[in-house]
């Protein structure tokens, strides 16, 4: 999911701010600690500077499908950043599988009695002389 954001985003998407996305954090749109999800509907690349503009000022910002961020300054203006890359969100990894339910006992093991097994018959010896 990282990568795909990296792809997404290319830079911060703070508005006119251009640092590289590899040198930004990622950062949920709603924060994680007030129960935001962690997908790539919130979330975002913000470089340090404007992570904590976010957080520590009256700036707001929401996200809209599509990694489109809505900003809000102080001064109630308007901005909006769409990322550089416009795609779809990455396919969800396949669900974990859990164990395999045995429709046949167990074999043998140190926790289980053993069972009676028939006893093998031996093949019989194969002749020096074939009758060939």
């Amino acid at each position: 999911m990282k990568k795909w954001l990296r792809v997404r985003d290319e830079s911060c998407r703070f508005p006119g701010c251009s640092r590289p996305a590899v040198k930004c954090d990622v950062d949920h749109t709603d924060d994680w600690a007030g129960g935001g999800r962690t997908d790539c509907d919130n979330l975002a690349h913000l470089c340090e500077p404007h992570h904590r503009l976010k957080h520590l000022s009256q700036w707001r910002v929401t996200q809209k499908p599509g990694g489109i961020l809505l900003w809000t300054s102080p001064g109630k203006r308007s901005y909006r950043t769409d990322p550089a890359n416009p795609m779809a969100p990455p396919r969800p990894r396949p669900p974990v599988v859990g164990p395999k339910t045995r429709k046949r006992p167990a074999d043998e093991s140190y926790l289980t009695p053993p069972r009676h097994r028939p006893a093998r018959k031996p093949t019989p010896p194969v002749p020096e002389n074939p009758p060939f």
